[in-house]
């Protein structure tokens, strides 16, 4: 661990202390990526970005294709590992505990994932021959949730997407666009995590369902969940934003 790492955990480590509701903190975060297969050309996708996000708040990402958006997101989730600069997350599941992610071991990603950080992405990863009901029943399942208690809350939050009960015994390979996604919100919504992260969820819905699922994001702000998202509209963007974060294409040397 570098030593400018040191001192970026020593200062998250007293901001989470001095602030009871920051859920998110990224400091310096930057990204690069080898083209192993271009002669090892490097692509610099993000350049010293810093975030706080603090339960209640819903922080939407703004900035032109190439700008970082969505790289940004995958390493806060720890999809992609940051290049420089550090993030720590609130673990609410132990005791409130800041876990720096840029230097934690896979467990510990694994854990928060699962009871403290939820992500929404465009696509929904299918599992063949798993029913859709089970699908999103299971972030509960996995928290220690009944089984029928799951479900139940599955088809609630499904009827509400406009998922038709007909489709729910199926799994989702089938569907279309529109109705894969919205069972992915479904199942990346319905544990309640204390922190979301949502890359473009609308992106493949029609108006009606851009609405429910604005709602339904709000209400998780308004719950108290700390939110960072990407959205292709400006209407969902205006309805869910406490605030934005704008991002800039890093300079190419």
């Amino acid at each position: 661990m570098r030593s400018t790492d040191v001192a970026i955990d020593r200062g998250a480590e007293r901001a989470f202390s001095d602030n009871a509701a920051l859920m998110l903190r990224a400091a310096g975060i930057g990204k690069s990526f080898t083209l192993h297969g271009q002669g090892g050309v490097r692509i610099d996708a993000l350049a010293d970005v810093s975030l706080d996000v603090q339960r209640g708040e819903c922080v939407v990402l703004v900035g032109p294709s190439g700008a970082g958006k969505s790289t940004l997101l995958r390493c806060l989730y720890g999809n992609y590992l940051a290049s420089t600069g550090s993030i720590a997350i609130r673990d609410t599941s132990d005791q409130g505990q800041p876990v720096t992610i840029t230097g934690a071991e896979p467990r510990d990603v694994l854990r928060l994932r699962r009871g403290v950080v939820g992500y929404v992405s465009q696509f929904l990863r299918v599992i063949p021959r798993v029913p859709t009901l089970a699908l999103v029943a299971e972030p509960l399942v996995l928290r220690g949730v009944a089984e029928h208690e799951a479900n139940a809350r599955a088809a609630a939050l499904l009827a509400r997407l406009n998922v038709p009960e007909r489709l729910w015994p199926l799994a989702p390979a089938t569907f279309s666009g529109g109705e894969q996604q919205r069972v992915n919100i479904a199942r990346g919504l319905i544990a309640g995590h204390a922190l979301l992260l949502l890359d473009e969820p609308t992106a493949s819905l029609d108006a009606e369902n851009r609405d429910v699922v604005a709602d339904l994001i709000v209400e998780a702000r308004e719950r108290g969940a700390a939110i960072v998202g990407i959205f292709h509209d400006e209407e969902t963007r205006n309805k869910v934003a406490t605030r934005r974060l704008e991002l800039r294409p890093p300079l190419r040397h």
